[in-house]
């Protein structure tokens, strides 16, 4: 069957941003080539900014005066390239961190083959009141009501065994008491140990969101429920990549930062630094300052340039972009980097690995020579270039002089006169 044919006009609005546009989601837009120069985003109109590598913030395709509504976004989008050249993963506030999260680097290979259980993957939550319509909200709301009775049988249950619990630990600290007073032996020491890895229940009743998340679970594990899981990203789509430290180390280099005022402490002792570094506001302990100094404003030979490498970032707050619309400006991030005065480590390929240079790059020469011998002083070479020199010897007499001497020690000849 052939399929219908889509008209120019068609297949133009499918492919266009206006079709894809939504008034409240926050969205960046760009565009290249000849479209930049005829001022042509993808809208309805074209648009008065005409040059490449711009970057808008559409608020309405259709004002009421005919107009598109746009604002620069270009400030937004550089942060974005230099937080993506840093290639760091920001730890996550309180309010966004799973409890069964690990912070450490998860790195894929072959020599860790560490496996985890798919239910510590995401976490839990209830559903996003915030996204609902005023009916979804009502019949929500309705919905934890008839859940009432359920609740307090949940807060009755846990009370319970935080009583239990309390019984337990008392029994036990008995049980330890009456062993150490005894000296029992080894045995009686590590089952001892055992009552304290227990993990306890916590010492507080659960809230009203952790009973909600309890009964969220339950609903979904019900094999006809079409209810999902809410589980926000990681990085609140920071960035879609997960980077070791290994791989940060080799592939990023130090970038340009300014040290721009030095706290001190109550006695003036110095205790960090506050610097520009990647956009944004960076703390820079003492101990990692190397021999950098606080710029002097109007002094241009104290400018407080240091080359910096990131140490760690934590994002405590992600901006809302659906709705709201804040942008960067509702974004807390906190981060921390240390001077890089020198290499902490020789390399001897200095490229980017994977990269022709990196390939192509000849080994150093004290990788290249192994059985390169140890440099001697200058004195023990004199000796041993005079020891291989042959030893200068007298001069030859000739013959001549040789029968010189032999007629002076025979006296006078046949003639008398000593001549020959």
């Amino acid at each position: 069957m052939v399929s219908a044919v889509q008209s120019p006009f068609a297949t133009l609005l499918k492919r266009s941003k206006f079709s894809s546009f939504d008034p409240l989601i926050a969205q960046v837009y760009t565009t290249h080539g000849g479209d930049a120069h005829r001022g042509n985003w993808g809208f309805k109109r074209p648009l008065p900014i005409r040059r490449r590598g711009a970057y808008i913030t559409v608020k309405a395709v259709d004002s009421l005066e005919q107009q598109t509504e746009w604002n620069s976004a270009e400030p937004q989008a550089m942060w974005m390239k230099n937080w993506n050249e840093l290639q760091l993963n920001p730890t996550l506030g309180g309010q966004r961190r799973a409890s069964s999260e690990d912070s450490g680097d998860m790195v894929d290979s072959e020599y860790a083959p560490m496996r985890m259980d798919p239910k510590f993957w995401r976490l839990s939550s209830v559903p996003n009141i915030r996204a609902m319509s005023n009916s979804e909200f009502k019949k929500y709301v309705e919905h934890i009501r008839r859940k009432r009775g359920f609740f307090f049988e949940h807060q009755t249950m846990k009370a319970k065994a935080l009583k239990k619990q309390k019984e337990m630990k008392k029994w036990a600290d008995e049980v330890a008491s009456k062993e150490t007073k005894a000296d029992l032996s080894k045995d009686s020491f590590t089952s001892r140990g055992s009552f304290k890895e227990k993990k306890a229940f916590p010492e507080k009743l659960p809230t009203l969101d952790d009973f909600a998340m309890w009964e969220s679970e339950g609903i979904r594990e019900n094999p006809r429920s079409r209810s999902l899981e809410s589980v926000p990203h990681r990085s609140a789509g920071l960035h879609y990549s997960h980077f070791s430290a290994l791989q940060t180390y080799l592939s990023t280099n130090d970038h340009k930062g300014r040290l721009l005022e030095e706290i001190k402490g109550d006695k003036g002792k110095p205790l960090y630094y506050v610097a520009s570094y990647a956009g944004m506001g960076t703390l820079v302990q003492q101990k990692n300052s190397g021999v950098g100094k606080v710029m002097t404003w109007g002094d241009a030979n104290k400018t407080g340039g240091v080359r910096l490498r990131p140490e760690s970032a934590s994002l405590e707050k992600a901006p809302e972009v659906v709705y709201k619309r804040q942008g960067l400006k509702a974004a807390k991030l906190s981060m921390t980097a240390f001077v890089n005065d020198a290499q902490s480590h020789s390399q001897s390929n200095n490229h980017r690995p994977g990269s022709l240079g990196y390939i192509a790059a000849e080994p150093l020469k004290p990788f290249a020579n192994h059985a390169s011998r140890p440099k001697r002083s200058a004195r023990f070479d004199n000796i041993v270039q005079k020891s291989t020199q042959p030893q200068p010897q007298a001069p030859s007499t000739t013959t001549l002089d040789f029968l010189t001497d032999i007629l002076k020690r025979q006296g006078p000849g046949a003639k008398g006169d000593g001549d020959l």
